[in-house]
């Protein structure tokens, strides 16, 4: 593998294009100097300015230290995410208003072993990265921060929202309006806030008396690359089959949750008069889908905020445990909910 730091590599770390890029180092005209200063701040941290020649003054440029922010880049994780891009921008604007530089790299990434460590004061990881590269990271003796994920070997703060209380509520909703055969619908392995959210779940299921069976979970696969609507599509027509009816179905987050209504409306049925839909996260996927979707909100750039103050606050008090802190959330009832058919 070639060690030389290339002009993609600065560019997916910056978060500029591989153009822009060019003309920085090439000292061109047409670059905000702001984006100069940022695009030759991440240049030097990768060390691409001692394995090139032409060298560029970034002397008064170079902030004191900055954070590596880890991304996720597997399927319905990553930049493209509606949750996620909102996490990662409460992440980076955080880190720009505090002038702190930073450098982005995806958990796949071998950009890590290009990282200047000694000019690295903390980590911030959001969603799943792997122990394999948790190990890599560790082993730069900084402090650590993880947004919406945990690895028992790697010491770390981490951030959740309080995803078992905001599933536990939408579920009492239900039930108060008198529904009892309900289902969660999600990948309960996909994350640890997917099985928070499914336990929340069977918390209230149980605290009202409802068993909770095999029939009480479609246990998805998330992370494959089959639709949502597809596979839900599937067991609907097994539920049919095996003459299985549901009055209410809590979904894992609202993108699985639109599939699902997609898919009932197709079947011919009314929402929320035949069925009630729930999801999490209050993220509009698809404006046109009506009814409006009965949800809980996440503060996701204020999770991205918390895990940077987090940071700083770690920087000051290592002395202190490792926490692990949940974020309140808060239900949203819309139109997707009703009491049951009598």
């Amino acid at each position: 593998m070639s060690n030389k730091i290339t002009l993609q590599m600065i560019a997916d770390a910056a978060g500029y294009s591989k153009y822009v890029v060019s003309k920085t180092l090439n000292d061109q005209p047409g670059v905000k100097e702001s984006t100069r200063e940022r695009i030759l701040f991440v240049a030097k941290q990768l060390g691409y300015f001692k394995n090139n020649e032409q060298q560029i003054d970034v002397k008064g440029r170079e902030k004191e230290g900055f954070v590596l922010v880890v991304m996720p880049n597997i399927r319905q994780q990553n930049f493209e995410s509606f949750y996620w891009s909102n996490v990662f921008n409460g992440i980076v604007d955080y880190l720009d208003e505090l002038k702190i530089g930073f450098i982005v790299i995806s958990h796949q990434d071998n950009l890590i072993e290009h990282v200047k460590a000694e000019s690295l004061l903390g980590i911030i990881t959001a969603g799943f990265v792997s122990t394999q590269m948790l190990l890599k990271l560790s082993q730069n003796s900084v402090p650590i921060v993880m947004v919406d994920h945990e690895d028992p070997i790697i010491k770390a703060d981490k951030i959740f929202m309080d995803n078992l209380e905001g599933s536990r509520q939408l579920t009492e909703h239900l039930i108060g309006l008198g529904h009892e055969k309900i289902c969660f619908v999600g990948d309960i392995n996909f994350s640890p806030s997917f099985k928070d959210r499914w336990q929340g779940f069977r918390n209230a299921m149980e605290h009202n008396q409802l068993k909770v069976s095999e029939s009480s979970l479609f246990d998805m696969d998330y992370a494959t690359s089959t639709p949502v609507k597809q596979q839900f599509s599937a067991q609907l027509q097994k539920w049919k089959e095996e003459n299985t009816a549901h009055t209410a179905l809590v979904c894992a987050n609202d993108q699985i949750a639109n599939g699902v209504i997609e898919v009932l409306i197709e079947q011919q049925y009314n929402i929320p008069e035949d069925i009630s839909v729930t999801g999490f996260d209050n993220i509009n996927y698809n404006l046109k889908l009506k009814p409006d979707l009965t949800t809980v909100h996440v503060l996701k750039e204020t999770i991205g905020r918390r895990a940077v103050s987090m940071l700083l606050w770690r920087l000051e008090h290592d002395q202190y445990p490792n926490e692990k802190i949940q974020i309140a959330c808060e239900m949203i009832i819309r139109g997707s909910v009703a009491p049951p058919k009598k």
